[in-house]
């Protein structure tokens, strides 16, 4: 087997080993939004309209952001849909990928002029061997491949990848039709890379760091420096066009989004100086304890505070210095240091994005092991003779490189659920409120709820008030959790309690002021309910639910041609939701327009409503019109579908009733034991 295919063969072998923990990893934090709850990427054809409204899939935005990410998304959900295991082995396969072609790509820098003088083929292959090993079962990277969603990341650099070795293919090549050619795919693949994610919109400034530093273009050269300058120019200026052509938008986040952080833009750019030194740190001393889903940042206020933003502003300063000095003598070194720092600026600086994520460094840090591998060379070159010395060298690398496998395995295990991933977030990082909030929400919102599991929760939600958070207003988030926790509970005199207080720091929260009316209305305080829905309404939030809403409260307060007015706005925005059709046909019975209402019944079933109450409205209905043969028919068709105390507990003085639409005991109950020959036996539900 040729050296090439072995190394490959065994690296692909070593790598698996690392991540073979990961295949059925749980879905975790954002997963959930972007591919669970992401309706455009769920396709079931792969007709050119389905995959273009995956390639629209963005949450939130609806316009083609990420679009080449999404529809490999889509493609795994046409293939396994909600399966893991489908997801974590293209994850896996993306990154595998990444690294041969970071591989070839450090061995075609061996061929540029610049590096062909200075090491032999055999020296240039054991660096990008070292280089890729080290890169690529780093157990930094976990985040950018375990973590499902952040394909995104690992997407983007494989195709920023693949763009830098064409671009070099493309220069070492002699000129001709297979330069056009190879020039052509480099492009195409940095478009791949930008529309994969956009943070590497910035990549074609390694064009003239790569001339500089491999092909000996001189920057004392005016006409050189001024044909850099002008390439640098016109590419920034067709970057900025396209943003602004494909997403104006972005520029408003930029500046506007700063109103949702609890940090300024200042304040932000400052303490991301300390977090880029954290990144290195990471990097080269990567062990599990010091990696995690969330970190602890003291912010940076100003330039002086806290002391160590100036050290960290002098460091990166100084790391960036030496890299321009030494461009002539040490080109590996700075084409580490000027990749690293470059891709790190539109993740790293003033756009306002959370402070801290390790997947960030998956791109950046593509070459930054370059200047670890030379100055391994350099020993190897030292040492050449020595056998003995050799052999402990070899020994102590591979102690090394298997050291940081095992550390990837290890990290990888944390992300095999959603509670261990967030556990050790918590013990990692105790002042952030992040994976405490989101430990309560998997106890009140996951699955086998208890009354136990609700307290806990609660437990939790109230200490997060103490912590930091990551956006402005996110304390309101958690009173407003812990008043649903509540509900949960039937407390609603406790919920609505926290849903005031939840207003009055936020009073133009919708969601918030929508689940406080609903409270109100299970809590049977329908006029107060109907004054939050009408605040909405006048806010201008025209929403289908709101109009349901008030429609369903007419009808409890005894009002169904206010109701019906309602509800007929509700039906114009959603024509075909099953819960409005039933709130309509009920306002039509009380109206005694009995045969539309078992129109509008009908409905509801046709469209998924086939709940008991749906059941008890249609016999409430037949008894309403006095037509005991359909009543008849439609008890005995209830009896067969479900047990008698379940029909008799919608019934009654419940509370729980107010969450449904209101009916007649008066009627139905006697109706339905008189039936059943039961009204001698006492029967209590």
């Amino acid at each position: 087997m040729p050296s090439y295919q072995r190394l490959f063969f065994l690296f692909s072998l070593f790598l698996l080993l690392c991540y073979s923990n990961t295949f059925h990893c749980a879905w975790q934090f954002d997963d959930k939004p972007n591919i669970l709850n992401n309706r455009p990427i769920q396709i079931t054809s792969l007709s050119l309209d389905q995959i273009w409204k995956s390639m629209h899939a963005r949450p939130g935005t609806g316009g083609l952001l990420r679009p080449v990410s999404y529809v490999t998304l889509a493609l795994n959900w046409y293939i396994g849909k909600n399966d893991v295991f489908g997801y974590h082995i293209v994850n896996f396969l993306i990154h595998l990928g990444t690294a041969v072609c970071l591989f070839l790509t450090i061995r075609l820098l061996f061929q540029t002029p610049e590096l062909r003088r200075r090491y032999t083929m055999e020296r240039g292959f054991f660096i990008a061997s070292v280089t890729t090993l080290f890169w690529a079962v780093n157990p930094v990277h976990t985040q950018a491949v375990t973590y499902i969603i952040q394909r995104m990341a690992s997407l983007a650099a494989f195709f920023s990848v693949l763009a830098i070795m064409f671009y070099l293919k493309a220069r070492i090549e002699r000129p001709g039709r297979s330069r056009g050619f190879f020039f052509s795919l480099s492009v195409l693949f940095y478009f791949l890379a930008l529309f994969s994610k956009e943070n590497t919109a910035l990549l074609f400034l390694m064009v003239p760091v790569i001339e500089i530093l491999f092909f000996q273009v001189r920057i004392t050269s005016k006409h050189a420096f001024l044909k850099l300058g002008t390439g640098l120019f016109l590419s920034m200026g067709l970057c900025l066009l396209m943003i602004i052509t494909v997403r104006p938008e972005s520029l408003d986040f930029i500046f506007n989004y700063y109103n949702n952080r609890p940090f300024t833009m200042a304040e932000r750019f400052f303490t991301e100086q300390r977090i880029l030194l954290l990144y290195l740190s990471q990097l080269f001393f990567p062990l599990p304890s010091r990696l995690s889903i969330e970190h602890d940042i003291t912010l940076s206020t100003s330039l002086f505070s806290p002391w160590t933003t100036t050290a960290a502003v002098a460091v990166n300063i100084l790391i960036v210095s030496l890299a321009f000095k030494l461009y002539r003598r040490q080109p590996l070194f700075t084409l580490a240091v000027l990749f690293f720092y470059i891709n790190h600026i539109i993740e790293s600086t003033i756009v306002p994005l959370e402070l801290v994520f390790e997947h960030r460094n998956y791109l950046p840090s593509i070459f930054i092991f370059l200047p670890v591998a030379q100055g391994l060379n350099g020993i190897l070159d030292h040492i050449k003779t020595n056998y003995k010395s050799l052999v402990i060298f070899h020994i102590i690398l591979s102690m090394v490189i298997g050291i940081q496998g095992y550390f990837t395995y290890t990290r990888n295990l944390v992300w095999k659920t959603e509670q261990s991933l967030w556990i050790d977030a918590m013990v990692k990082a105790p002042n952030s409120a992040r994976p405490m909030a989101t430990l309560a929400i998997m106890l009140a919102w996951g699955d086998n709820p208890t009354k136990a599991k609700y307290r806990k929760a609660l437990e939790l939600t109230e200490r997060t008030l103490d912590l930091r958070m990551s956006r402005r207003l996110l304390d309101v988030a958690q009173i407003a959790n812990m008043a649903s926790i509540y509900n949960k509970l039937g407390e609603y005199n406790k919920a609505v309690a926290y849903y005031e207080k939840a207003l009055a720091l936020s009073p133009k929260n919708a969601n918030n002021r929508y689940n406080f009316a609903k409270t109100l209305m299970m809590n049977g305080e329908f006029s107060s309910a109907r004054d939050e829905i009408e605040i909405l309404l006048d806010q201008g939030y025209l929403h289908s639910d709101y109009f349901n809403s008030l429609g369903f409260i007419n009808l409890w307060m005894g009002k169904p041609l206010m109701a019906l007015q309602s509800l007929q706005k509700a039906l114009k925005l959603s024509p075909d939701r099953a819960d409005v059709l039933l709130t309509v046909a009920c306002a039509m019975s009380d109206l005694k327009y009995y045969k539309k209402a078992t129109w509008f019944l009908n409905r509801a079933q046709e469209k998924g409503d086939k709940d008991i109450i749906v059941s008890l409205v249609r016999l409430h209905n037949a008894l309403r019109q006095e037509d005991p043969a359909a009543a008849n028919s439609i008890l005995k068709r209830m009896l067969a579908r479900y047990p008698l105390p379940n029909i008799l507990a919608k019934l009654g003085p419940s509370k729980k009733r107010y969450m449904s639409v209101p009916l007649d005991d008066k009627i139905l109950k006697p109706y339905i034991l008189e039936a059943l020959g039961l009204l001698d036996l006492n029967f209590t539900p």
